[in-house]
């Protein structure tokens, strides 16, 4: 039985790609990250999206991305995964693959430079090939980017489509606009900008963020708090993490794959993306804010 995505509130974590030195998928340590995930206390995990350079994996590598997610959570929290081609049939596809693996939803981006014809298409095929949710990718930078009159459409129209992940520019302001547009048809919105707008996010109305994994346990707290009418306090945290949460804005995923050699799970950060090295003064900031949100950090104990 699929896990319910309604239950899926806080930190929607993504696991970055571990790569071995020969420029394979380390499937150990991928396996070994999803357990950090779990222990972390996020509720689901999105895989295999941007922070997991998808782009630059090739189809098996992309379905192992949700293989072994999906086995290593073993229902423990929702996996959802992207299934974003740039076609339709090929989208299909990834899409019930996923669901024969035991993804609890399937997350995609519309191609980008498509009609919204073709948009409608892409995502009434793609909810044709499963019976779990099926979240939007809304994205201001990637793909073609939807109105809120779109996306309620597509959810209206289209059976399994609730769910949204809204992450147009300027964030905050995109959900609150998506967010009034009362309908039953749209059952969830979740946020993205790895977690640094959580505060207004959550204000705003959206129930979770699809950040890059390195911090979960962190922003897992946070949207705890927020949960259980803490909002305050929620905040104050937010604020003493959100150090943390912006480096990774700066220096990217070498920085989010380093954070994770330093929490004993990556063994180097190696990427397929062109992304410079970090620096001596990138490590000594990082060790600052390890000095900075230790107080918060569980002990994962892998």
């Amino acid at each position: 039985m699929s896990f319910d995505l309604h239950k899926a509130v806080g930190s929607s974590a993504i696991p970055m790609t571990p790569f071995t030195e020969g420029d394979r998928v380390d499937g150990d340590t991928l396996a070994k990250e999803i357990e950090f995930i779990v222990r972390c206390g996020s509720t689901s995990i999105t895989t295999p999206v941007m922070v997991s350079e998808f782009e630059n994996l090739c189809e098996s590598e992309r379905k192992l991305l949700i293989k072994i997610p999906c086995e290593a959570a073993a229902g423990r929290l929702a996996v959802i995964a992207n299934v974003a081609a740039p076609c339709t049939p090929q989208a299909v596809d990834y899409a019930e693959y996923a669901q024969a693996q035991g993804a609890d939803a399937v997350i995609a981006m519309p191609p980008a430079g498509v009609s919204f014809d073709f948009i409608r298409t892409y995502f009434k095929s793609i909810s044709d090939a499963v019976t779990i949710p099926v979240m939007i990718q809304n994205h201001s930078m990637a793909g073609t980017m939807l109105s809120p009159a779109q996306i309620i459409c597509l959810c209206e129209e289209i059976e399994n489509v609730k769910w949204v992940k809204q992450e147009v520019a300027p964030g905050p302001v995109s959900i609150s606009a998506l967010h009034k547009v009362k309908t039953p048809a749209l059952e969830g919105i979740m946020s993205g900008y790895g977690s640094q707008y959580a505060p207004l996010d959550f204000a705003r109305g959206a129930v979770a963020s699809i950040h890059a994994c390195e911090w979960a346990d962190l922003v897992q707290q946070v949207w705890d708090l927020f949960f259980a009418g803490r909002e305050q306090e929620g905040r104050d945290l937010h604020y003493k993490i959100l150090p943390a949460l912006q480096l990774e804005g700066i220096l990217g995923m070498r920085y989010a794959k380093e954070v994770m050699i330093r929490r004993g799970i990556f063994k180097n950060t190696l990427m397929r993306k062109a992304a410079p090295e970090l620096s001596e003064d990138d490590g000594k900031e990082i060790d600052r804010i390890f000095e900075t949100v230790s107080p918060w950090m569980k002990d994962i104990g892998l």
